[in-house]
């Protein structure tokens, strides 16, 4: 199968499984600074999304703020599988999610210990790496126990409603180089954490947590698809 066709089949539940099973081996092999490590990497994912995303804005000469961030965002869920609900929209800019791919992929794979961890650590840290003074306030989370998920997107400061869905029909106009797929995704917190689990957790370590969890990977979505990551995983993610 080329890699069009197999990219095709990598969607949410390939990225929160392998993050979900790096994190549980993490754990298994080294306890508490196995989850440290896990905690470390999520940071280091979000802030390289976050940076390529700031680059590609710069390159079309755009400055760094909320409403940018929310333009230039790097997935899509094009089969609905997450319920994204606008809150607000003047003077703040709120949404929330009561329905989430990740979450139920994480709970379906006994992952949602794993789960909770990128959930504290990715939003905030993706608005830092594509401009540290930019800040999301995050009220409530559902892999935390919450109902929902809540957002605050501070500084994005919308004057009309009308303001907010011409930014998100541009967003739709610029997706087709700014979006990625989910291959590309989960490929990328594959090389995250184990870069960071690398460093944080020695070389024997590391090789072993990886072993374990492409192993339980493989069982469930496939050798196929594990060769696939492992080839998308030798990009280099600081290109745009």
């Amino acid at each position: 199968m080329d890699k069009r066709s197999l990219a095709e089949q990598f969607y949410i539940d390939d990225h929160a499984l392998i993050y979900g099973l790096l994190g549980k081996y993490a754990e298994e092999c080294c306890g508490e600074k196995g989850m440290d490590a896990l905690a470390k990497a999520t940071v280091q994912y979000a802030r390289e999304r976050g940076l390529r995303m700031a680059k590609r804005c710069l390159a079309d000469g755009r400055e760094l703020s909320m409403q940018s961030y929310l333009l230039y965002a790097e997935w899509a869920d094009t089969r609905g599988w997450t319920g994204i609900e606008v809150s607000g929209i003047v003077p703040r800019f709120l949404n929330h999610v009561e329905k989430c791919a990740w979450h139920i992929a994480w709970k379906q794979y006994d992952l949602m210990r794993y789960g909770a961890v990128y959930c504290t650590w990715v939003d905030k840290n993706l608005v830092k790496g594509f401009n540290p003074g930019n800040e999301v306030v995050i009220d409530s989370v559902l892999t935390h126990g919450a109902a929902s998920c809540e957002f605050d997107w501070l500084g994005a400061n919308f004057q009309t409603e009308q303001e907010f869905y011409e930014l998100m029909a541009k967003k739709k106009e610029l997706a087709p180089r700014t979006v990625k797929d989910f291959l590309y995704h989960t490929a990328h917190i594959l090389s995250a954490l184990r870069r960071v689990f690398y460093v944080e957790l020695g070389v024997p370590a590391t090789e072993d947590i990886c072993k374990k969890a492409f192993e339980e990977y493989t069982a469930i979505m496939g050798a196929d698809k594990l060769s696939a990551l492992i080839e998308e995983a030798k990009l280099d993610f600081f290109q745009i």
